[in-house]
């Protein structure tokens, strides 16, 4: 089994995957030593840990000069967060996938979000990148690459669930791999990853933080997304704060 098959075979085992996301080469390097099967980046992590915010302000040559140390020195499959592609030209979308895919990454994550006008884009527009993507990897003969078609439905919309199913066929007809809602917390929406062929993926925030029970309502993969990020800033501070109080000291 290669890795694609590895990776593909992860969103169809009938526990459930939980893919833990990393911000930099430490972090992806502590995730396989803990025994993960694959590792998946965080933009939201990479950005945060170089003082930027998220939505593409790092640039695509930031995200290949990580994606080199890290395909370089992991054995594990790694898909990579490209946010909504660094441009909105599908053509250069699929040019920008090709390099990551030559690098070694199984899979990609692909935002419908424009990130110039901060609105979604149309289901027609998102499907022709995706349709794109899939072609030109086809044609460089990788087409096994992993494509989870990431919406923000829940991000924006009023009637989310209607707007997501709808948009979740358009995508698997466009050759996505698997959808991906982050957002969605209801277990009743998560059913709607009974309507669709593909694989659901559902990322952990605050108020939704149980793989268990994502898996029980149908998703067959649970992002740890910027959870690991935010637990280290924690531990980091909480353990500064033990260190003042133990020794009597202030970091001047």
């Amino acid at each position: 089994m290669d890795k694609y098959q590895l990776f593909h075979q992860l969103h169809h085992q009938q526990k459930g995957f939980v893919l833990a996301n990393a911000w930099d080469l430490s972090s992806a390097q502590f995730i396989q030593a803990a025994g993960a099967k694959a590792v998946a980046t965080t933009s939201w992590g990479i950005a945060a840990s170089l003082g930027l915010a998220d939505g593409e302000n790092i640039s695509f040559q930031t995200q290949i000069t990580l994606v080199k140390s890290l395909t370089k020195h992991l054995h594990i499959p790694l898909s990579v967060d490209i946010e909504s592609g660094y441009s909105n030209d599908p053509q250069q979308i699929s040019q920008n996938v090709l390099v990551l895919a030559r690098l070694g990454v199984v899979g990609i994550n692909i935002e419908d979000s424009d990130k110039e006008t901060d609105t979604l884009r149309s289901i027609e527009q998102q499907c022709t990148i995706i349709s794109e993507i899939k072609k030109v990897l086809n044609e460089n003969s990788f087409g096994s690459l992993f494509i989870n078609a990431r919406t923000d439905t829940y991000f924006v919309s009023d009637s989310p669930f209607q707007a997501t199913l709808k948009r979740a066929k358009a995508y698997q007809d466009a050759g996505a791999d698997g959808l991906f809602v982050p957002g969605i917390t209801n277990i009743e929406h998560i059913s709607l990853a009974n309507t669709i062929d593909m694989p659901l993926n559902v990322m952990a925030i605050n108020s939704f933080n149980s793989a268990k029970a994502a898996f029980a309502g149908g998703a067959k993969r649970f992002s740890l997304g910027n959870s690991l990020y935010d637990l280290v800033g924690n531990t980091i501070k909480t353990s500064l704060n033990q260190i003042k109080t133990a020794f009597k000291i202030e970091f001047n």
